[in-house]
């Protein structure tokens, strides 16, 4: 049993059929985040993606996920999802929509923690983080490539 407490939020105002879960997105959590945290998911549109990503970044096109820290003690922090983004890399990379997105909201929360993917190192630490937790969960690596 563990002492940390969660609360996490979702919003979705993008799909009809709600990709992502409460309880099934709190027990990915469990499995790494081991202190207090406030975490938002938002599951956004293309144009929004694309706007945050630039105002943030200064980059002009959307991507698949955006975290934001707010805190880090306790940790708060808000992670968006492309939605439009994501359905098309699990197609073209033949994965679950569910799984992927799993697998990016780790990926998210992950940097929230302060893992980041910049320097190869850091990079292959991360990704073996991601590997880990996915295995954990029953997802398999999101990194080995379909045909």
């Amino acid at each position: 049993m563990t002492n940390q407490a969660i609360s996490l939020s979702i919003q979705d105002n993008v799909n009809k059929k709600n990709y992502l879960k409460k309880k099934d997105v709190l027990r990915w959590l469990n499995y790494f985040i081991k202190t207090d945290s406030t975490i938002t998911i938002r599951i956004a549109q293309l144009n929004e993606a694309k706007q945050l990503n630039f105002t943030y970044r200064k980059i002009n096109k959307a991507t698949n996920v955006l975290s934001f820290l707010i805190a880090s003690k306790p940790l708060v922090g808000d992670i968006i999802l492309c939605h439009d983004i994501i359905k098309i890399e699990a197609q073209e990379q033949k994965k679950k929509l569910r799984d992927h997105y799993a697998h990016l909201i780790i990926h998210g929360c992950l940097h929230l923690l302060g893992y980041d993917h910049e320097l190869d190192a850091d990079a292959n630490k991360m990704e073996k983080k991601e590997i880990n937790i996915l295995k954990a969960i029953g997802i398999t690596n999101p990194y080995l490539v379909k045909n």
